[in-house]
């Protein structure tokens, strides 16, 4: 979470400092303490301190709603805070009509989400990194003019062609890791919406022989071992050993090629 926070606060700091933000606040300070100033500093004083703390607190909330760079990513979130959302407020009514006291599989509904948000916002970050270093590469890769008759020409050609398909394959490698998270997180969502209608039609049902209690107990086992495959592969998906940058060292020519370019023939 150290990377997520450093990018959190550094969107913060974008937006605190953001010119238009800083002259009026500048300017708002310097009016209060050219009206009471004189006369009424500890007023003044209050009334600067309240002017910095309104722009931070603006500031703040308004970088909250910036960390996220990719929409698509952002939409996954706000799927996700929808489904908790929805599933807390099943809890409070399975509760408040006394069917069922759950207490481990809101828990571990919170762990996911938690783990489910850091992933979800790494793997925005590291999207948003090759998305930049990658621009118009990846999908135009470099076409070679003309075929060479020469010897040595070919075989460099095929050294960078080679090059070619090893890019591809690191760019490949790089995103897969964000591919699954988006994936991690339909299945949280999905999941969810099931559990939360079993809930809702056990609530609605009672006890009746339309669903037993074994077979609602059932379904919460069922919905906590895909809750636990989740947070298992969300953990197994360990984003941050990407590379934020692609670099890709090119094999070194093989030793005849290398001779016959130190020692043209003639």
């Amino acid at each position: 979470m150290d990377d997520i926070v450093r990018q959190d606060r550094r969107t913060f700091l974008r937006v605190l400092i953001e010119p238009a933000r800083v002259v009026l606040t500048t300017v708002m300070a310097a009016a209060l303490i050219a009206i009471f100033g004189s006369s009424q500093g500890l007023l003044a004083f209050v009334g600067v301190l309240t002017v910095l703390g309104v722009a931070g607190f603006h500031a703040y909330f308004e970088s909250v709603d910036r960390r996220w760079i990719n929409e698509g990513m952002r939409s996954r979130w706000k799927g996700v805070e929808d489904r908790m959302a929805r599933f807390n407020e099943a809890v409070v009514r399975l509760r408040k009509d006394q069917i069922a006291d759950l207490q481990e599989m809101p828990d571990s509904i919170r762990r996911t989400s938690q783990n489910l948000y850091a992933a979800l916002r790494r793997a925005d970050m590291i999207a948003q990194e090759v998305g930049q270093s990658e621009r118009g590469l990846y999908n135009s890769p470099p076409v070679w003019q003309a075929a060479s008759h020469d010897p040595q020409s070919k075989e460099l050609y095929r050294i960078a062609d080679k090059n070619i398909a090893e890019y591809r394959q690191q760019f490949s490698a790089v995103m897969a890791g964000v591919q699954r998270t988006e994936a991690q997180a339909a299945v949280f969502m999905t999941t969810l919406d099931t559990l939360r209608m079993k809930m809702v039609g056990y609530r609605l049902v009672g006890r009746s022989p339309e669903m037993r209690s074994d077979e609602f107990l059932n379904v919460l086992a069922e919905a906590r071992a895909q809750l636990q495959s989740i947070d298992t592969a969300l953990e197994e998906l360990d984003l941050g050993h990407y590379p934020q940058r692609i670099s890709v060292v090119p094999p070194p020519p093989p030793e005849e090629a290398l001779r016959r370019i130190q020692t043209p023939e003639l």
